[in-house]
């Protein structure tokens, strides 16, 4: 067969791959990067260190955590994954190289995996970090040439590599023994083999009883992420299987010669195959690892944590079908825009719950108490915050909204407090400072917006929260210049086809600042007056004729269609469907 220069182009084809991957992640996964950098905290403290070596995988959680704050840019946290799957590479590709397997593809398969993986937000960075120790310990036990010297190495350095790396450690007792019992020839090999199996038990056992407090069902997964579900769960199996049924092929290709001679040379025919599997590779995570829409989700949480109103609608106006957290932060993102009410129904809305998510112990705690800090509802967003800092850990959201409300509260000291942990981090040490300087001068907080509007609204009545509610009556009692109130309280009715309701609030427009009638509210009210047959207006407010000729337009257009509603929804959606009319009329659509 014909050969090609193989050295050349595996350098080509390795660099190819891994710009691939990394543009994968920079482009394609860059909001999944910052909701991991959002999801946990890493700081410099001795209280942290010794939190993180409590359990098995001490290293792997600690530096995955310390790597995992560099997140906070998605093009670094691209440039992380990529240089640690190209580390997975090499390793990869030594330790076949030494058992007859010197083929590229093959040692880019765990790199593959590793992509499938690192596309799912539930495999954290602690995860990559602990198959990277896995290899590494390998690596090294394979290079000791002499047979004593190798079997000290795994009797001393397995046990650390367990407190190390936890259940990353597990697959390298199964290597090991693979290694001795088909690569080297020494007579001692099977009781050696007997040994490994006891040590790779034995520690485990006594490491929960005497260093660890771990439940028993995690002494030999701990910190292994298990809960992946479909093509992670399928990726995590065999990432771990890879190796351990490469190495026993290994051992056949080379017993065989022409096996050996067909497979493993660089010809033409070879590298084709080669690139034809990578490509396949590609189809896969493209179309079965990647998640557009879960992206899509945490960037709408990503551009509301930096207010980036536009961009989140942007994205929004991208986003197809319905999704209650898009919903959520749409909303918010209009009104933080000025454009809710003239631009609410030109978005999914799935009636005043898209206004709020549910009260439930998973994500929304997360996600959820953004909108009780926006309308200045301070010890609603304290509560929020707080049940997402138990049930997620420390991670730097929650600790800013409790130390902003704390703040804002007088309860100074308990700020401090959370304040002092951010002020150990790298990214938020500024934010943290700048904060802490508030505490010991309270008048500097006149100088920032958010602060002051938080104080200025500041809830002094008592009354009950509302489980799956907003208290938007009750923050409009004790502040009726609560402008955002106001204007969520209108939605909610507009959304939950409250005309009476909606036409009794709305006479109150006029004391917060509208230049005009707003254009959902235009749409609401002549609606209303036609049906009911009265001419509600709020006083210094008129119709625009424009409006009222377009009603009229789906007056008849609604009258034409309305012995059947299917063609009529139809018919009436391609020109009226971002109109109130239209969501009133037809719910199900």
């Amino acid at each position: 067969m014909r050969q090609v220069k193989s050295r050349n182009f595996r350098y080509i084809l390795t660099g190819i791959l891994f710009v691939i991957y990394f543009l994968y992640f920079a482009l394609f996964n860059s909001h999944h990067i910052h909701y991991l950098e959002q999801s946990q905290l890493f700081f410099w403290s001795l209280d942290f260190l010794k939190e993180k070596f409590a359990l098995p995988g001490g290293l792997a959680d600690f530096s995955g955590s310390f790597f995992t704050q560099f997140f906070y840019s998605s093009w670094l946290g691209a440039f992380i994954y990529t240089l640690n799957a190209f580390a997975v590479f090499v390793l990869s590709f030594y330790i076949y190289k030494r058992h007859h397997l010197n083929n590229v593809i093959v040692a880019f398969i765990p790199v593959w995996l590793l992509a499938i993986l690192q596309s799912s937000e539930l495999f954290t960075f602690n995860q990559a970090i602990g198959f990277l120790l896995l290899l590494s310990f390998f690596a090294l036990y394979i290079t000791v040439k002499k047979t004593a010297n190798r079997y000290i190495l795994f009797f001393a350095g397995w046990p650390v590599l367990y407190i190390l790396a936890g259940g990353f450690s597990i697959p390298v007792t199964v290597l090991c023994i693979m290694h001795e019992l088909l690569f080297r020839n020494e007579k001692k090999r099977y009781i050696i083999t007997i040994l490994y199996v006891i040590t790779g038990v034995l520690i485990p056992y006594l490491c929960a009883q005497l260093i660890f407090y771990i439940q028993p069902d995690k002494v030999f997964t701990w910190p292994v992420i298990l809960e992946l579900h479909s093509i992670f769960l399928y990726a995590l199996i065999l990432l771990f299987a890879w190796t351990p049924v490469m190495l026993p092929a290994g051992f056949f290709i080379d017993k065989v010669k022409s096996l050996k001679n067909r497979l493993l040379p660089w010809s033409i025919i070879n590298v084709a195959a080669g690139i034809v599997i990578i490509v396949l590779m590609a189809f896969v995570v493209y179309k079965r690892a990647y998640n557009k829409m879960a992206d899509m989700m945490l960037g709408a949480d990503h551009y509301t944590q930096r207010a980036e109103w536009d961009k989140l609608l942007k994205l929004s106006d991208r986003y197809p079908g319905y999704n209650t957290l898009v919903i959520y932060y749409t909303n918010l993102a209009l009104y933080k825009s000025g454009k809710l009410m003239d631009r609410m129904f030109c978005y999914p809305q799935i009636g005043s719950q898209g206004l709020r998510l549910k009260w439930q112990r998973n994500l929304n705690l997360f996600f959820g108490g953004e909108v009780f800090s926006r309308l200045s509802y301070n010890n609603e967003s304290i509560h929020w915050a707080f049940e997402a800092l138990v049930a997620k850990g420390l991670n730097p959201r929650s600790l800013k909204k409790l130390a902003v409300g704390c703040i804002v509260n007088g309860n100074y000291d308990i700020a401090r407090k959370y304040l002092s942990l951010l002020n150990k981090t790298l990214f938020y040490r500024k934010w943290a400072q700048q904060h802490i300087r508030y505490l010991s001068d309270p008048d500097l907080m006149g100088k920032d917006h958010e602060l002051s509007e938080y104080r200025d609204l500041r809830v002094s009545t008592n009354f009950f929260s509302a489980v799956n509610g907003l208290n938007l009556q009750d923050l409009l009692e004790d502040h009726p210049e609560n402008k955002m109130a106001y204007e969520y309280l209108l939605a909610s009715l507009l959304l939950d086809r409250n005309l009476d309701g909606f036409a009794s609030a709305v006479q109150n427009l006029r004391y917060y600042g509208y230049k005009r009638m707003p254009l959902h509210i235009e749409e609401a009210l002549i609606f209303y007056n036609f049906y009911e047959n009265k001419d509600m207006v709020p006083e210094g407010y008129s119709f625009r004729q424009e409006t009222i000729n377009r009603f009229n337009e789906y007056a008849r257009a609604y009258t034409a269609y309305r012995s059947d509603r299917k063609i009529a929804a139809f018919e009436l959606g391609k020109k009226y469907g971002k109109t109130y009319w239209y969501y009133l009329q037809f719910p199900s659509n």
